[in-house]
């Protein structure tokens, strides 16, 4: 045995930690040597030896209290709900003075790419550490059929024994029979790393669309842009014209607040940018002249078609573009075509339209760019009564902005290619009267 153990189940608030603590209890008091030895404390939720002065406690979620702790056992349930890492940090880097540390993680997935659970387990199935041990069960995310029965054992060992089929299939009809729940049963039930609010398309779907997307100097492009000031993330996307549906995105935070923001979202924003996957404006506000210099770079080494603009906060753009001596105009002329895009149900839903054809069809090839991952893996869809849709930033849970230029990207591409008119069937023929 060891001598001074620490043991601790941790959760996100003290009531699920607890849920292990019970069964430990249970197991303490049902055994006679064990309830000889130990000591059950109800009221702190902890189990005491008080001969090798070891002890096993359930604690709460609140991180800034656990600094000091030296655990031998961790046991961390449900990580995919927490908030941020900070506890799961905490004690992952408490354990240094211990021989051999566990480590232990129980959890449904979590929908968001860029967390902490989704980013242990990529790495354990890896197989590039030795030192950490991952078994994933769960339906993959491009099964066909998720409502055959015969797959939900491959996320539910235990279905049909301690788990309740009957139960499962209830869950599994009422999922088929209200669309609105899929995502609920493919999450909690099937372990696929969705999120429980209706995004554009699939995790696989996404990430299938994987590739190199190379522009040559020259190309026909499209541009897209999703201003900032200091809270989102300004986001400007390039498109190809013709050749499929390359995408390259460049996106930016404020330098200053990369720390700050990175606390806020959760998010390492600071190794992002360090492994130049996010750009950084100097100081504590996107700085516009960035932006209309990084445009006039574009437009100058492609032929940019049109560029799709949100109105909020265009002006200010406007006045540094003109500054630099990038001309741009409203419909056909000299200089760079502009094209306002609003961001309601009437111009977003065919931008959206366009946006998931281009993925669902393979048309669509992006370069794995995480901030982009991440704000397609974030992107909630909402309807109007008519059928249209748009992203919601209100109902996303995180940043969206790259999704969003990418959506007016493949809306003007498609909106010009339907303009574009059609020949007459009487153009070229010879016409002869009788």
């Amino acid at each position: 045995a060891i001598t001074n153990g620490e043991i601790y189940s941790a959760a996100n608030d003290r009531e699920q930690a607890a849920q292990t603590f019970k069964v430990a209890a249970q197991i303490v008091r049902a055994d006679p040597e064990l309830n000889a030895r130990l000591r059950v404390v109800d009221s702190t939720k902890t189990i005491a030896c008080y001969e090798n002065g070891s002890f096993y406690r359930a604690i709460s979620a609140e991180a800034g209290t656990k600094h000091g702790l030296n655990p031998s056992v961790v046991i961390y349930d449900e990580l995919a709900q927490a908030k941020n890492r900070e506890l799961y940090d905490v004690l992952d880097t408490a354990s240094g003075a211990r021989l051999e540390p566990l480590f232990i993680v129980i959890s449904t997935q979590s929908n968001d790419p860029a967390h902490v659970l989704s980013q242990l387990i990529d790495d354990g199935l890896g197989d590039e550490d030795e030192t950490t041990v991952c078994h994933l069960y769960a339906v993959p995310d491009d099964w066909e059929d998720i409502f055959d029965p015969q797959c939900w054992v491959m996320a539910n060992p235990a279905l049909g024994t301690f788990r309740s089929l009957e139960e499962f299939k209830v869950m599994a009809a009422r999922a088929k029979r209200m669309r609105s729940f899929e995502n609920t049963f493919r999450n909690l039930y099937l372990n696929q790393r969705v999120s429980h609010l209706k995004t554009l398309f699939s995790r696989s779907d996404w990430f299938d669309r994987e590739g190199p997307a190379e522009f040559e100097d020259g190309e026909r492009v499209y541009l897209a842009l999703d201003l900032s000031t200091t809270t989102d993330l300004t986001a400007l996307v390039m498109l190809s014209a013709d050749n499929g549906d390359r995408v390259r995105p460049f996106l930016w935070l404020p330098r200053d607040l990369l720390h700050d923001h990175g606390q806020r979202d959760h998010i390492d924003y600071e190794a992002w940018q360090l492994e130049g996957h996010l750009l950084a404006t100097p100081g504590r506000s996107i700085k516009r002249e960035t932006i209309a210099l990084q445009i006039a770079e574009l437009w100058s080494r492609y032929d940019v078609v049109g560029l799709a603009f949100d109105r909020w906060k265009f002006k200010d753009l406007l006045v540094e573009m003109d500054r630099i001596g990038l001309e741009a105009q409203e419909g056909e002329g000299a200089g760079l075509r502009i094209v306002p895009w609003g961001q309601g149900y009437k111009d977003m839903s065919p931008a959206v339209d366009a946006l998931e054809l281009a993925v669902i069809e393979g048309r669509l090839e992006h370069p794995s760019n995480p901030v982009l991952n991440w704000n397609i893996a974030n992107a909630v869809v909402t309807e109007d009564p008519a059928g249209g849709r748009k992203l919601n930033k209100d109902k996303s849970r995180m940043r969206i902005d790259g999704a969003v230029a990418l959506a007016m990207a493949c809306g003007l591409k498609s909106r010009d290619l339907m303009d574009v008119e059609e020949p007459s069937y009487l153009e070229g023929a010879e016409m002869v009267i009788l």
